[in-house]
């Protein structure tokens, strides 16, 4: 039997298409990744594939070779290797079926990006109503707290933005997620002391590193990723007693490694293991707001496999979140009271909800002088940057003015 033979008897077209990152849906079509496809136009079969559109149609090994534009001989080759075909002549063929984890797709993680810069925004949309309540003035005369002015400033056009998330075209959803992500990075400042370990985390690609002679640079960090990964391993075990997870954990590794670090090691883990519903869509969508330039090499190799944290996923979770709220705790200081946030609903992206539970606050529009019943703790806190709300034309995303 021959090698091309011993492949087309062992493997499937639909096996082929989905190990190499082609989605097929339950009918088995799936759009054609030889042609601009837009509506799966593709129809696999068992044994081969036609493309309704631009008419490509073949077996398995065809197949992948179009994919990868290799020869026959070597597509046969990429299948028996990949899927753990054994071949020899004399001997019977033996399959070794292998656990399949396609990766996100682009798409995929641009969903991930808006659902995170949504709920973010729907959470500050949340404080900026509280601010514009609670430190409304007392009187005409009174001086506005610097918070009640950003909620004037920067409610309307906060909850423009998620009306933009939750309705408007798909660029113009990417548009606002790149922006705020964008916004995020160039304001980041974890309000931390300085950790342990002072290698600066190196967010460039490897070809980067070797053009401009910072290799050594690259590699040193790389290897920091690797310390970190199990030092938080290390944390875990030690500081979870099968119920809960102490604080200690995640204390003791952002103070050694820093907040900075640790998030990439958590990021790249998440990344990792997105297919395990054991992470919690929020940490997921958190997750992929973090790139990691040319992560996979040349030989298919994930560099971020090295740093990936083995912890069970549940409790891996919860460690998590509790990291996420550190950051955001050590980003905003509270020094005399805490903010309490009353729950205000907003729409989930892609959920359809009754009319029942469509309950929405609406902010204040201007702003009544009242007594106060009761002194409140003055909380010391500059104010976030804000902006001035300027509705844009729609579609016109240039003329947001941040």
């Amino acid at each position: 039997m021959s090698l091309f033979q011993t492949v087309k008897d062992n493997v499937t077209t639909r096996q082929v298409a989905e190990r190499y990152g082609v989605k097929v849906n339950h009918s088995g079509m799936c759009r054609c990744p030889f042609h601009n496809d837009r509506n799966p136009s593709m129809k696999l079969y068992e044994k081969s594939f036609h493309c309704f559109g631009c008419q490509a149609d073949g077996d398995v090994i065809s197949f992948t070779g179009r994919l990868f534009n290799i020869t026959p001989k070597e597509a046969a080759a990429k299948l028996a290797s990949d899927f753990g075909i054994s071949f020899d002549s004399r001997k019977p063929v033996t399959y070794v079926k292998k656990r399949v984890v396609m990766p996100p797709s682009q798409e995929d993680i641009t969903a991930h990006r808006i659902n995170y810069v949504y709920h973010e925004l729907a959470n500050y949309r949340n404080l900026l109503v509280q601010w514009k309540q609670q430190y409304a003035p007392a009187s005409f005369d009174e001086e506005m707290h610097p918070r009640f002015v950003e909620a004037l400033n920067n409610l309307p056009f906060v909850e423009y933005q998620l009306d933009m998330l939750l309705s408007d075209s798909d660029l113009d959803k990417r548009q606002i997620a790149t922006d705020y992500l964008q916004k995020k990075k160039e304001q980041k400042g974890v309000s931390e002391l300085d950790p342990v370990v002072k290698v600066p985390v190196y967010g460039k690609s490897p070809s980067y590193a070797r053009a401009t002679g910072e290799l050594d640079i690259f590699r040193e960090s790389h290897r920091a990723n690797i310390e970190c990964k199990k030092d938080i391993e290390k944390a875990i075990a030690e500081n979870f007693d099968g119920m809960h997870l102490n604080k200690k954990a995640i204390t003791d590794v952002m103070d050694r490694y820093g907040a900075e670090r640790v998030s990439v090691v958590l990021a790249a883990t998440v990344q990792q293991k997105s297919w395990d519903g054991r992470f919690s869509p929020l940490n997921k969508d958190w997750a992929f707001t973090f790139d990691f330039p040319e992560a996979v090499d040349a030989f298919g190799y994930d560099r971020r496999d090295d740093f990936t944290v083995s912890s069970h996923p549940a409790v891996l979770d919860g460690f998590i979140s509790q990291v996420r709220q550190e950051i955001r705790e050590r980003e905003n200081p509270v020094e005399e009271a805490e903010i309490r946030m009353e729950p205000v609903s907003v729409p989930i992206p892609g959920e359809r909800q009754s009319e029942k539970n469509e309950t929405r606050a609406e902010p204040i529009s201007g702003f009544i002088p009242k007594e106060r019943t009761a002194a409140k703790a003055e909380i010391k806190m500059e104010p976030l940057s804000g902006y001035k709300p300027v509705r844009p034309k729609a579609n016109n995303m240039e003329r947001y003015s941040w």
